[in-house]
């Protein structure tokens, strides 16, 4: 949200040098830039919450997530909730406030206030405050907040020949367009691949695809950084890894949970960007497949990965500063 970037360098909340690194944490996780910019310790949740208002054309105000009325959640279905990343807080008669990330989405007022027959009046809250809300009230898993705002995620990855991938690095403008190329070339190599997003202490599975490629496994993989493990030594040591997972809990853990034959072979390697390893990419062949030992092109490929990530930090803030002249 440009006007957002706008409003807090007006303002001499965050600086330019700020803006620039909460936007490459964003690009690389996802999510939005008032999120990258709290995460990163560079604003208060109230200056944040603030600020949206304001963004929205909304009065300012606090929202306390412990003030979340029991009789309000009750109103809005996990489905509507999960849909339009909307929770309710407060209720008063026939009218509902509900909190949102987008309060002048129009369609999501119309639709929740439809079938629940209520008055709505939108609050904004920051993003992060809304996963901690979507977790606490409705059970919905926090990983949304890895999304990539700029692009929606691909529903089905093919195969992609090695130029074809190369090409399309090159050519890549966001995130979920480069992870996705990764996941389609890893299919040339391997009959499964997962992509993993590295957030200390936790791996992510991001998206699967391939033979035996669960959706719902996937999006139930949760990896320990801090026990040892494969992935920790990958992440730590920024190596591709080739081979039999050792017998680690994290390492056994993870074959059960894949239904990988433990005296098979699989492979590992990282997506760095300066110096720090962002994504891991998984592929084996199959339960009880062993993977080839030389993957020299796919490493160039991961190179490619990095220089397109790289470039899409540049043309993201380049962009945001044609938006919010100093």
């Amino acid at each position: 949200m440009p006007i957002l970037a706008r409003i807090l360098k007006d303002r001499g909340v965050v600086s330019e040098k700020q803006l620039q690194e909460a936007i490459q944490h964003q690009v690389l996780y996802g999510g939005r830039l008032g999120t990258s910019l709290y995460e990163l310790g560079m604003i208060t949740e109230e200056r944040l919450q603030d600020a949206l208002a304001r963004a929205h054309g909304l009065p300012a105000g606090s929202v306390d997530a412990r003030e979340v009325e029991p009789e309000a959640v009750r109103l809005l279905s996990k489905a509507l909730a999960t849909k339009h990343k909307a929770c309710p807080y407060k209720v008063k008669g026939k009218t509902l406030r509900l909190l949102m990330l987008n309060p002048r989405d129009h369609v999501a007022l119309a639709e929740i206030g439809f079938s629940i027959g209520y008055i709505v009046k939108p609050m904004v809250v920051p993003e992060f405050r809304m996963v901690q809300l979507l977790r606490e009230n409705y059970g919905i898993d926090e990983r949304w907040r890895y999304d990539d705002t700029h692009r929606p995620r691909l529903k089905t990855i093919a195969p992609l020949e090695l130029a074809e991938a190369g090409a399309r690095l090159d050519a890549a403008l966001t995130r979920d367009e480069v992870l996705e190329t990764l996941l389609g070339a890893g299919l040339t190599f391997f009959k499964r691949v997962l992509l993993f997003i590295v957030r200390e202490p936790w791996l992510f599975c991001w998206s699967a695809a391939g033979e035996a490629a669960d959706a719902t496994l996937a999006a139930s993989l949760r990896i320990p950084l801090d026990r040892p493990s494969v992935f920790q030594t990958v992440t730590r040591d920024r190596t591709m890894f080739v081979g039999r997972f050792g017998a680690e809990e994290e390492n056994q853990a993870f074959l059960k949970a894949v239904a990988k034959k433990p005296n098979t072979t699989a492979a590992i390697f990282p997506i760095a960007i300066k110096g720090r390893v962002v994504n891991l990419v998984y592929g084996d062949n199959g339960p009880t497949g062993n993977v080839r030992a030389t993957l020299g092109e796919l490493m160039l490929l991961a190179q490619k990965a990095q220089r397109a990530y790289l470039r899409i930090i540049r043309r993201r803030i380049d962009e945001t500063r044609k938006e919010t002249p100093a």
